[in-house]
């Protein structure tokens, strides 16, 4: 047993690829570090349009009873609907959800992720979510999508904040002055 490599797969069909996990890593533009554990597998994607699979873990449990934090299921669909949109730099700032049911561990959730209003910057994607066909979750995102990541967007606004505010703190002092 000491000289097992447990790095070395025993059989060819115990190897999972990225792609076979994946298979559309090469094609998503956005949130490209998500943790799939915690966030899903798309496996439609499409313009304004994607499904993921999401699926229930250990890590994700609440209670004795294995009942999955709703928090997670949240996480996932936003993740769908971030998908749906699918640009580089865009984030989520608003939602109203409901859950129709509980999960429990070991359940798979099919989210359906439909965009809409294309032609805007801020828009709105509707998730469903389903257990062997019964709707456990229904959500509307809110979602932003930006030149830039929202930390540079931010930051300039920080800086055009902090010089407007210079500027009318000298144009006090100067009429305080000439007063």
């Amino acid at each position: 047993m000491a000289d097992e490599n447990i790095f070395e797969a025993k059989d060819e069909s115990q190897i999972i690829l990225p792609e076979d996990e994946n298979p559309l890593r090469n094609e998503i533009k956005t949130a490209p570090l998500t943790k799939l554990n915690f966030s899903g597998t798309a496996f439609l994607l499409e313009k304004n349009h994607a499904k993921t699979r999401f699926f229930t873990t250990a890590d994700m449990v609440s209670d004795a009873e294995g009942l999955i934090h709703s928090g997670f299921v949240s996480m996932g669909a936003n993740y769908a609907a971030l998908l749906a949109i699918n640009e580089e730099f865009c984030v989520s700032i608003g939602a109203r959800i409901n859950f129709f049911g509980p999960l429990k561990l070991g359940d798979v959730v099919e989210f359906d992720a439909q965009a809409r209003f294309e032609e805007s910057r801020k828009r709105e994607v509707k998730v469903i979510g389903y257990v062997k066909e019964i709707k456990i979750f229904e959500g509307v995102f809110q979602l932003v999508t930006l030149e830039e990541h929202i930390f540079v967007t931010q930051q300039k606004n920080i800086q055009k904040e902090a010089a407007i505010r210079q500027k009318k703190e000298r144009e006090e002092a100067q009429a305080k002055n000439n007063g």
